[in-house]
């Protein structure tokens, strides 16, 4: 009996971080072209046991002195065989996935036997599978195994003798000890790295807890690409493993990664004299290259053929020896010094004799990955195959799908130019263009150019329909264009130049329609702003867009003194007088590309800035919208949002561009859900669009009441479980999204479909491209994260005098010309929509953890005590930082208690909150939008005010968190660690964390796992699951 080594004791402790995954079982699985003979086949796998040490070798940790975790020996050879199970399956059933079962069911560290065995009888063909734990095996092993095995078989199966060469027993190899060379070539190689810039940007945020579950993609690549790997190893003078292996590190920079990037590579550390060892003889072999884009291919090559062979020549230190060196920057699970692997499989020969008949080997997957994305090429003759197993937490299948596409894509264009610089070289598959230039294939005529010429055009076709309705009084289209025409005159009457700003200081309603088609009709640039808001914001906006006119409600003060003040008289209703036929001839109609509004969005990170749109900037959405939502003149639009909000200005327009009837909802119905319902079927309304905030009022008073029709949700991220309340409801649900800089909404989408999880906001609306881009400005394909930018009619003319945040925030792009960076994160998913993940600015880096805080937002609002939730980051990301969560939830410690509980299970451990902080409402920005710059003051202020509490006395009064934290201090070397500090982030790593699970089933009598300390890193979460299994 014998100290397990390094590199076994790490494969167990995998196992006992996701207990009953079989993470480390491999197959040695092959199927015959008819049957096998079962006698034959265990008396072969017998003998192959008996003769072969390491087949026999077993670990157990029973027993183990303090401090270690683990210990083996080989089984005494006994005359009793090896049994074989025979299976028959059932007709139909499906043969793979019941070796896949077979193969992933876990082997335990108990002393009992690390292979089992089964024999498959099939019509077409018998399969053997053997099923072995990789702690006495590796790839290299099956070899040797199909050599001995079927030679063996076939001595079995005639009667003949057993070949002399397989006749002695062969011991285990031991190997040797790594030289103190290797360790300080390893070490110098990894000094410095920083793990987290492995992150792809199709990657999934990781769960609260591993599974460790696995899948995995089959495809074989082109004869066209074959051949170039073949051409460029003789070009570039290089191994082809080299080859393949940079162009799997030019995909993965192409996806996010680096520049900096490690990628493992396993190598057989066998020598000469013992090729034919069967057992676990590989190494993964750091290998780390800098990966510039303005470089080439060649670049690469070059580099990594030198850094290849230099670690090959260092092979024999373990990487898992390697691993506890380095200081790990994250608390999750995951390797920390690779999460890519690249496994070359050359010359392989799946087929061989058996029995006097062929067999070819078969891949039965365990259904478990130990790392992100490991690609398994392998040369079949002059074919590349490439099989790429991943772990489903980090990707998803339709993802490395693509990546194997855009892998080839990649070999074929660095076959043309090896020179190209990488940044320039085509990542995307057929796939990718088929799909995105489809969805940005919107070119559509415009019947009109501007807003007002369609308002006109509506009025002389049906001028005694009603056209806005609010409270109990009616305007029909005509008396609403006499309105316009009669504030036209007044505007004209002030001398207002051609272009002038004219600010509309009245509230939703008859006037205010007739205050915007009015100053169109005097050419001149509405600027809308909100008589509630506070005199210091308006007087600003006013003051910044040169106003010099203002057109208010009689009740409105204007708080500039020297301003002219127009207060037009109310239009008249139904059935009073009027002024003789209406006339709608447009003497001169607004140019397309001038300014139809001046808006200013929200300051809560600096002065509000002005965004002006074009006549035919809004003409072009609002004609979208007609035609998408199907709008008629029977058709009835709710008029609910507050004018300084810009989509308010589609609910005023589409109906009446296509002569359907506005609805004015009182004031009350924006904050009481009740009241909206019941304006929603007292006028029969068709559409209504609101923000999410709005429909959680809404929804909890529903029930039918919104079936059949129309609702829009936008200005703010639309939670799933708040959409499938929605749906739930009858109603038609679309998600829409768009900055004000790109003319209120620049995709929409139907909402269907929630099975991923995840709302889509459509595609691009008509006359619009969107593409995602990387920092470079590349364009990205589907899947993968980038920088949203939108393109087309709908991009507004810039920013009201400021030039240079103009020109940061637009630019040119050589197809689509002007476009509009966002700062939102977005990807496109494979049917075509978008999916938008969140601000730029919302995403965080946490102790090395990529965080999406609208993430966390999400998960809190599941949870049914909490009805809006805000999350910011206080502290050093580096260091300290921590997640404080506001919520709007009841101050009650239940609730509280409850909230963390809800965290813990659904969320990563980095991103579960620290701190829940119950509030009655956000503070919000002057466009109704959290102030998290303000929620962020506050919590660290907060969090200032009880900043000492960690730096206090270590005894908290709790005898289990009081032992847990001296055992954190004892094991990490730091006697400065408290009840919170993080063992994984202060210096822990996985055989640390075994010892730990040891020490404290010694001093206690019970027995967590790995798991358990993934989960709750610090001692005073961590005693919770102590005292949960205290008798």
């Amino acid at each position: 009996m014998e100290l397990a080594a390094s590199k076994e004791r790490s494969l167990w402790l995998l196992e006992d971080l996701v207990p009953g995954a079989g993470v480390n079982n491999l197959t040695f699985t092959f199927q015959a072209d008819g049957p096998l003979n079962g006698e034959a086949l265990q008396r072969a796998l017998s003998f192959v046991v008996r003769r072969h040490e390491i087949l026999r070798t077993v670990f157990s940790a029973e027993g183990a002195d303090e401090g270690s975790a683990l210990r083996k020996w080989a089984a005494p050879v006994t005359i009793t065989p090896v049994a074989v199970e025979i299976h028959r399956p059932e007709p139909g059933a499906d043969t793979m996935a019941g070796l896949m079962a077979f193969v992933g069911t876990p082997f335990r560290a108990d002393g009992s036997p690390l292979l089992r065995a089964r024999h498959v009888v099939l019509p077409e063909g018998d399969v053997f599978c053997l099923a072995v734990h990789h702690s006495i095996y590796d790839g290299m092993s099956t070899g040797v195994l199909v050599e001995e095995f079927s030679a063996l078989y076939d001595a079995f199966d005639s009667g003949a003798d057993i070949p002399d060469h397989l006749l002695e027993e062969v011991p285990a190899w031991v190997e040797p000890e790594p030289s103190q060379g290797s360790r300080d070539f390893w070490e110098r190689q990894v000094a410095g790295l920083d793990v987290s810039g492995l992150d792809l940007w199709c990657d999934k945020p990781l769960p609260a807890r591993t599974t460790l579950t696995g899948d995995w993609v089959t495809r074989a690549l082109s004869p066209e690409a074959a051949a170039v790997a073949k051409r460029l190893q003789r070009e570039l003078r290089a191994p082809e493993v080299v080859i393949l292996l940079a162009a799997y590190y030019v995909l993965l920079a192409a996806h996010g990664a680096g520049p900096d990037i490690t990628v493992g590579s396993p190598v057989s550390v066998r020598g000469r004299e013992q090729q034919k060892a069967i057992g676990y003889h590989i190494n993964v072999l750091t290998l780390r290259q800098q990966i510039d884009p303005a470089g080439s291919f060649r670049d690469v090559v070059t580099g990594l053929r030198r850094s290849f062979l230099d670690a090959v020549g260092h092979a024999d230190f373990p990487v898992d020896e390697l691993l506890e060196i380095v200081p790990r920057v994250d608390a999750s699970w995951r390797n920390s010094l690779f999460r890519h692997v690249f496994n070359y499989i050359p010359n392989s020969h799946p087929e061989f004799k058996i029995g006097g008949g062929k067999a070819r080997l078969l891949t039965v997957e365990n259904g478990f990955s130990k790392f992100d994305l490991e690609f398994f090429v392998t040369v079949l003759g002059d074919s590349l195959q490439i099989r790429a197993a991943f772990y489903e937490d980090a990707y998803s299948r339709g993802d490395v799908e693509l990546m194997i596409e855009r892998y080839e894509a990649l070999l074929l264009a660095m076959g043309t130019d090896a020179d190209e610089p990488l940044r320039a070289l085509p990542v995307w598959s057929e796939r990718d263009h088929a799909v995105i230039d489809g969805a940005n294939d919107t070119e559509r005529a415009l019947p009109y150019e501007s807003v007002l010429r369609a308002v006109a055009e509506q009025t002389a076709v049906r001028p005694d329909a009603v056209a806005i309705e609010q409270g109990g009084r009616q305007v029909t289209y005509a008396q609403l264009w006499r309105s316009a025409q009669a504030v036209a005159e007044q505007v004209r009457a002030t001398g207002a130049e051609p272009g002038s700003v004219v600010a509309l200081m009245c509230r939703r309603g008859v006037t205010l329609a007739a205050a915007v088609l009015g100053v169109w009709l005097a050419d001149g640039v509405y600027l809308p702003l909100d008589p509630d808001h506070p005199a210091q914001r308006i007087v600003y906006q006013l003051q910044d867009a040169q106003a010099g006119l203002v057109i208010a409600d009689p009740d409105v003060d204007v708080p500039l003194d020297d301003l002219v003040v127009i207060r037009p008289a109310e239009p008249a209703e139904v059935g009073e007088v009027g002024d003789g036929p209406v006339v709608t001839d447009l003497e001169r109609a607004p140019e397309p590309s001038a300014c139809a509004y001046l808006i200013y969005t929200s300051g809560s990170t600096g002065r509000p800035k002005g965004t002006k749109l074009s006549h035919l900037n809004l003409a072009n959405l609002v004609d979208h919208f007609i035609d998408e939502l199907g709008c008629t003149p029977s058709t009835s639009t709710l008029w609910m949002t507050t004018f300084s909000f810009d989509i308010s200005a589609l609910e005023l327009l589409v109906p009446l561009c296509s002569g359907g009837r506005v609805v004015v909802a009182p004031d009350g119905a924006r904050v009481d859900g009740q009241q909206l319902l019941d304006v929603l079927e007292r006028h029969s309304i068709d559409i209504v669009q609101a923000t999410p905030t709005t429909w959680r009022l809404v929804v909890q008073h529903a029930g039918a009441r919104l079936e059949g029709r129309t609702v829009l949700s936008g200005g703010e991220p639309l939670p799933p479980a708040l959409a499938r309340q929605l749906l739930a409801t009858g109603a038609e649900l679309r998600n829409v999204y768009g900055p004000t800089e790109t003319t209120i909404w620049s995709a929409s989408g139907l909402i269907e479909d929630l099975d991923e999880g995840r709302l889509h906001v459509g595609r691009p609306i008509a006359n619009t491209q969107i593409f995602v881009a990387a920092p470079d400005g590349r364009e990205l394909p589907i899947g993968v994260r980038g920088e949203l930018c939108i393109a087309g009619t709908g991009v507004g003319i810039g920013y009201h005098e400021r030039p240079e945040l103009t020109a940061e925030r637009f630019a040119e792009h050589p197809a689509y010309g002007k476009y509009y960076r966002t700062g939102d994160t977005a990807r496109w998913l494979p049917d075509g929509t978008l999916e938008v993940l969140g601000r730029m600015d919302r995403q965080v880096k946490l102790r090395g953890n990529r965080i999406e805080l609208g993430e966390v937002e999400s998960v809190l609002l599941e949870h049914p005590g909490v009805r809006a939730a805000a999350v910011v980051l206080v502290g050093d990301p580096t260091t300290d930082g921590a997640l404080v969560a506001f919520v709007v939830a009841p101050d009650d410690p239940e609730v509280l208690e409850g909230l963390w509980a809800h965290t813990r299970v659904m969320l990563q451990g980095a991103a579960v909150p620290q701190d829940f902080i119950p509030v009655t409402a956000f503070p919000m920005t002057g466009n109704d939008k959290v102030n998290y710059p303000e929620l962020t003051r506050i919590a660290t202020a907060r969090r200032d005010r009880g900043g000492d509490a960690a730096d206090g006395p270590s005894d908290t009064g709790d005898a289990i968190v009081d032992e847990l934290t001296a055992l954190w201090r004892q094991l990490l070397g730091n006697q400065g660690l408290v009840a919170d500090s993080h063992f994984f982030t202060s210096g822990g790593h996985s055989l640390l964390g075994a010892q730990l699970i040891q020490k404290i089933d010694q001093r206690t009598g019970i027995r967590l796992k790995l798991a358990d300390l993934f989960a709750n890193p610090t001692p005073r979460i961590l005693a919770e699951q102590v005292r949960a299994r205290q008798p």
